[in-house]
């Protein structure tokens, strides 16, 4: 008993233990319990890792918030769109093995795949959704709004979803591109994209402890609960279970696994002298395949942070005069972010219970700056006084705190509205009556629908606890000439028209 007990207290602290004797690292806990601190943050998890080693793994804060459940090295997170470097990994995997070539048409092993028009039916490659510069708007809502678990199911919808820009012009993220790149492992594999994950990467890279969805995380006794933060309150969040899209965010994983994610991709793709990834593809992965417009100029301030491009399921910019190679994942309650600079070696995996993506954000700015030696810059005394809102800013949140409904409807025009409403792209939205009150789902939750003005075509779609507020973009209601509710429209996406939903 005495021996096991002493192999467990070795297996798990010989890591802090051994970063202790870094002088990088010296109060680096003091710093990261600052910033869980000033971001309202309830825990994290954190791996840090050089050239063939990970040099340092911990957790810090609360893995369950209410019961005060510490988190560790060990806590599983979802990481959210981070696993988009593992699905396109897989692709990069199928071209060596002669399976595919990035050149080629998707529809080539998709055949059901369809586009919006006939430039991108018979103009995308697959190089174009690895580094998503398809011209796809995001459409996000066309997947969670009325999410499904089908992968064909969602497949159908894409046909019916309009472009941001012409192919190639413009690069925009897209899940939906690294949906199709899973779809694309699946049929050629004949096996689904979790058992290709799981099998081609988890098993070889002995990341023994990650799984998939919300359906992963159940039975598991070391997983960290959701939260969003505001007005200084710690609230849960529900899980979001990505389900069919799973292939661009559905990864759930802790720091020692993703500590050796990131080795082997410090070591060319070679994990424990293993060559997991192609070398090659690992070299194309972390170069700029795609200009990002929403890229930054150097400043007086930071005049080594600028530029950003997009490789593949990575994001390239230049950190005060260092390469780097990194990506942030968001789901409910959830924010990752996974760096690593390929010249000096060193990687680092920041995996936070908080739905905003500042406190990931600086721990790993903080960290960086510890690592590479560099000047120093103090993250949380900027983001403190990023928070201080002027008096524009503070009328503004306290007018927008709560939602109001200004006019009132009668019982019965409120059955008017009642009924389901059909998109081919977004799926459906279904408005319901209930103790003289309009109600509809979306993204899994129950939203309360009432009349925004005097004018009773818009609504507005608010939370069902206090503070009511807005959850959606506005619902506009169309009526033919008798009156008749016949359609709504959503503006889901700036750079496009109002998604139209019809009435059955």
């Amino acid at each position: 008993m005495k021996k096991t007990a002493l192999l467990f207290l070795l297996l798990f602290t010989r890591i802090p233990l051994h970063a202790q004797n870094d002088q990088r690292l010296r109060g680096l806990e003091r710093q990261i319990s600052r910033i869980l601190e000033a971001t309202n943050t309830p825990g994290c998890a954190i791996a840090i890792v050089e050239g063939e080693k990970v040099l340092y793994t911990q957790g810090f804060g609360y893995r369950d918030y209410e019961n005060k459940v510490k988190a560790d090295a060990n806590t599983l997170f979802s990481v959210g769109s981070t696993t988009k470097a593992f699905t396109a990994a897989l692709v990069g995997q199928l071209r060596e093995k002669g399976l595919l070539n990035f050149e080629e048409s998707p529809s080539k092993y998709v055949p059901a795949l369809k586009f919006y028009n006939e430039q991108l039916n018979s103009g995308v490659l697959i190089h174009d959704l690895l580094s998503m510069r398809t011209g796809l708007a995001l459409h996000d809502k066309a997947w969670s709004g009325d999410p499904v678990s089908d992968r064909d199911s969602l497949l159908r919808r894409i046909e019916y979803l309009e472009p941001a820009a012409p192919l190639r012009t413009k690069w925009n993220y897209s899940n939906f591109s690294y949906f199709i790149l899973g779809t694309i492992t699946e049929k050629i594999t004949g096996k689904s994209w979790e058992e290709n994950v799981a099998n081609a990467l988890f098993k070889p890279l002995e990341m023994h402890n990650s799984t998939f969805g919300v359906e992963g995380l159940q039975g598991k006794t070391n997983v960290s609960l959701g939260y969003v933060s505001s007005s200084n309150k710690v609230e849960k969040v529900a899980y979001y279970d990505l389900a069919a899209m799973s292939p661009a965010g559905g990864i759930n994983s802790n720091a020692h696994d993703m500590g050796n994610w990131l080795l082997t991709w410090l070591n060319m793709g070679k994990y424990k002298g293993r060559q997991i990834l192609p070398e090659q593809y690992v070299k194309e992965a972390i170069s700029p395949q795609a200009v990002m417009p929403r890229g930054y100029l150097p400043d007086e301030e930071f005049p080594g942070m600028y530029s950003a491009n997009y490789g593949y399921g990575w994001i390239i910019s230049d950190y005060k005069g260092h390469y780097r190679v990194e990506h942030g994942g968001s789901v409910d309650g959830f924010r990752t972010s996974v760096t690593f600079f390929p010249n000096e070696k060193i990687g680092i995996v920041v995996l936070t219970n908080q739905t905003d993506y500042e406190p990931a954000l600086l721990i790993r700015n903080t960290l960086v700056d510890k690592l590479l030696e560099v000047k120093k810059t103090d993250w949380v005394d900027l983001y403190l006084k990023s928070q201080e809102p002027s008096q524009t800013q503070t009328k503004t949140l306290e007018t927008r705190t709560e939602v109001k409904s200004e006019a009132t409807i009668s019982s019965q025009q409120l059955k008017e509205f009642v009924g389901s409403y059909i998109n081919p792209g977004y799926g459906k939205i279904r408005i319901f009556c209930e103790e003289d009150s309009l109600y509809t789902y979306f993204r899994r939750k129950k939203l309360k629908v009432a009349p925004a003005s005097t004018n009773q075509d818009i609504f507005h779609a608010t939370t069902t606890v206090h503070p009511y507020r807005m959850a959606m973009p506005p619902l506009q209601f169309k009526k033919d000439k008798e009156g008749r509710i016949t359609s709504l429209s959503i503006q889901f996406e700036s750079e496009l028209a109002a998604i139209e939903f019809i009435k059955e």
